[in-house]
Order: C-alpha cells, then sequence, then structure tokens
C-alpha cells in the first residue's frame, strides 16, 4: 500500500521512513512533506492510501490538513502522531474519522500493530466496497436482463413498432444486398443494439440476420444467372461477394446446385 510521512521534524521523518522500509516492506513510501499545507497538496497528487502525520505543524497543524483533505473527498486514511497526548486532540481527531494514533517517540512494535491494523482495516473496507459493487452490477444486469424480456414479449402497441422496424430493415437488405452490410452497421443505422437487434430479427422471420442477408444475395444472383451473360465471378462481385469460391459453396449450400448448373438447368433446383 502507498504511504506518506507529514512532519516538521526530519528526524522523526527519516526514522519512520527506514522502520517502514525495515519492518513493513508491503508498504511503498511515496513522498514526505514538513508541514499541514505542502502534505496536504502532496497527498492530493499522490494519492496513497495510507497517512502517517504529526498534530502541530507549522502553517497548517495536522487535524487542519485532515479536514481540508476531507473537504477535497479524499480517501486516505490517517494515523496521527503526537508527542501531545491531550484529550482534546483525540477529540478532535474522531470527530474527522481517525481511528489510529502512534505517541512520540515511536516504537517499533507499536508502529507494525498500527499500520498492520490499518491495512487490514482497509482491505475490509475495499473487500465491502466490492460486495456492493458487484450487487449493484448484478441488480443493474437484471434490470436489463428483465427490460430486453418485456421488450422481446411485449404485445399491443409495441409489435406494429418492432414489424416497422424489421420490415425497413429488410426492404433496405433488398436495396443495399450488394454493399457490406453487417449487423453492426445496421445497428448503428437503425439506431438499436446490435445484441437486441439479432434476437428481434430472429423472432419476426424465424431466421438469422446472417441467413436472410445470404438468401436475398443468393436469390438475386440466381436471376442475373438466367437474365444475363454476366461471368460467374462478375455476379458474385454484383451480389456483394468478393471470394468466388466462397459465394460457389454458398450458392450450392443453399439451392442444391453450384452457379454454372443452375443457369443451365434452372428448374432443377
Amino acid at each position: 500500500m502507498k504511504m506518506v510521512i507529514v512532519d516538521d521534524e526530519k528526524g522523526i521523518v527519516d526514522g519512520l521512513h527506514k522502520m517502514i522500509g525495515r519492518y513493513i516492506p508491503e508498504c511503498e513510501m511515496i513522498g514526505t512533506a514538513y508541514n499541514g499545507l505542502d502534505g496536504f497538496k502532496l497527498i492530493l497528487e499522490r494519492q496513497p492510501d495510507i497517512v502517517i502525520t504529526d498534530i502541530r505543524m507549522p502553517q497548517a497543524d495536522g487535524l487542519e490538513m485532515i479536514r481540508m483533505l476531507k473537504d477535497e473527498a479524499c480517501h486516505a486514511k490517517f494515523i496521527l502522531l503526537s508527542g501531545y497526548a491531550e484529550f482534546e486532540y483525540a477529540r478532535k481527531g474522531m470527530q474527522l474519522g481517525v481511528q489510529f494514533y502512534i505517541n512520540k517517540p515511536v516504537e517499533e512494535e507499536e508502529l507494525q500493530d498500527c499500520v498492520y491494523k490499518m491495512m487490514e482495516a482497509i482491505r475490509s473496507e475495499r473487500a465491502r466496497q466490492q460486495e456492493v459493487h458487484n450487487l449493484k452490477q448484478q441488480v443493474h444486469n437484471r434490470m436489463v436482463e428483465s427490460a430486453f424480456r418485456d421488450h422481446m414479449d411485449a404485445g399491443g402497441d409495441n409489435i406494429p413498432r418492432k414489424k416497422d422496424i424489421i420490415t425497413e430493415i429488410k426492404e433496405y437488405v433488398t436495396k443495399h444486398y450488394s454493399e457490406p452490410i453487417s449487423l453492426a452497421d445496421l445497428s448503428a443505422r437503425f439506431f438499436i443494439n446490435p445484441y437486441y437487434l439479432s434476437q428481434l430479427f430472429k423472432q419476426k422471420t424465424g431466421e438469422t440476420y446472417l441467413n436472410y442477408l445470404a438468401q436475398t444475395r443468393i436469390n438475386k444472383a440466381k436471376e442475373l444467372l438466367i437474365r444475363t451473360d454476366l461471368k460467374v465471378y462478375e455476379i458474385c462481385q454484383q451480389v456483394g461477394y468478393s471470394d468466388a469460391q466462397h459465394f460457389a459453396r454458398l450458392f450450392e449450400k443453399l439451392t442444391g446446385c453450384r452457379p454454372s448448373e443452375y443457369r443451365k438447368n434452372p428448374l432443377r433446383e
């Protein structure tokens, strides 16, 4: 976890830095400051998890620094460090949400115990926040699923509108079958979620959009094979395919014969 130390005595800052590096390797020291105002700026900039701060310091004391940071919605946790154990400081600290205190001179065992308790409190709080986030996400997902089912199952006034959308899409495909028109292209053009569009198209037509597009193109290819002298690869390009072999395989799959065979005997299908 990331840590900042704020104290106006350089010797104490250096001593804490060494003790934390030696006995609490889980903490990464990311900055130090020697008065409350500089500490305020440093903490806002670096966003540490834990701040160890003295109470009595020049420019702004530790309690005032914490108060300013709370006003800025800072989420760091604070350990108060002071040679003054008066009740008034403790009371003000508690009002600011401070739960941990270390008295000067700092003992290694007390420092370790306090920091590890702070780290455990932070982990527990983050776990609770993650649980709340997961619960909110589950509720959101269920609401979306429920709304989707309502759309799919809705009757009455909603049905004509849905039929109109599918009709518009089919008409668009009939006019633009020779162009690359993916499901994503249609969803952007008609302002519909692609997953919802896919499900709605299947519900209303009984087939997938890709199958419908392929059948539309192959039907047009059949017309061109009968009515024109265009070569197979030219027809392939005119109905929206760039790969003649893929087109021939798809044609045979949907009609039972290859394009050249269909041209010779269109009634055999």
